[in-house]
């Protein structure tokens, strides 16, 4: 059975409600052919955990590889592929390549966290003027950026240290973080700026 035919029956399965069909012979396109556009279903299976476990570590695996095979996707499931990568630079240092060209193909799509995900893995690797280059570019209501941003200048690193502009930095890291907080619990960024703050005597 070609490709394109397993295709179109795991498509029927899904309009029917059979996912767990659907899940199987999605799986067989995307190994058998290198099929992108299976490989996107199988992403978003994992991702939503419908008739398998919930995954979002296999749902970027597979977010990364359809994007690879031109498969049309939505910009924000490159940050899922990228994070897949991050996870695992210490197994290989091609995975580094693989985080950064996910989360810039992200930035590059319009999915402004792109650019917060690469200021933080260059601060974490100390190329602070790189990570200063993303982290100024998305004005998006976001924790992690602004925190990363707040360190920058707390420390004074790509930056001359302005400690004034750091501390506003992190309260608004809190604020933002604080949104996200409510609906989805403890944002880690958020934590971080708020304990930033206390050690700078700041409420």
């Amino acid at each position: 059975m070609n490709n394109s035919v397993l295709c179109e029956i795991a498509k029927k399965y899904e309009d029917r409600g059979n996912i767990e069909k659907a899940y199987q012979c999605y799986l067989e396109a995307a190994l058998s052919e290198d099929d992108g556009e299976a490989m996107y279903a199988l992403a978003q299976m994992y991702f939503d955990g419908e008739y398998v476990n919930e995954s979002y570590e296999k749902a970027g695996k597979y977010f990364g590889m359809a994007y690879d095979r031109k498969a049309d996707i939505e910009p924000w499931t490159l940050i899922f592929a990228g994070s897949y990568w991050e996870k695992r630079l210490e197994d290989n240092e091609q995975n580094l390549l693989y985080a950064i060209k996910y989360y810039q193909a992200a930035a590059d799509l319009g999915e402004g966290y792109g650019h917060e995900c690469l200021g933080k893995l260059h601060y974490d690797l100390g190329e602070y003027d790189k990570a200063y280059e993303h982290l100024v570019q998305d004005e998006v209501c976001n924790a992690c950026g602004l925190y990363y941003l707040g360190r920058l200048y707390d420390e004074g690193l790509a930056v001359g240290q302005d400690r004034e502009r750091a501390i506003e930095l992190y309260k608004k890291a809190v604020e933002c973080g604080l949104g996200y907080e409510e609906e989805y619990g403890e944002d880690e960024d958020c934590a971080k700026a708020r304990e930033r703050l206390r050690e700078l005597g700041v409420a």
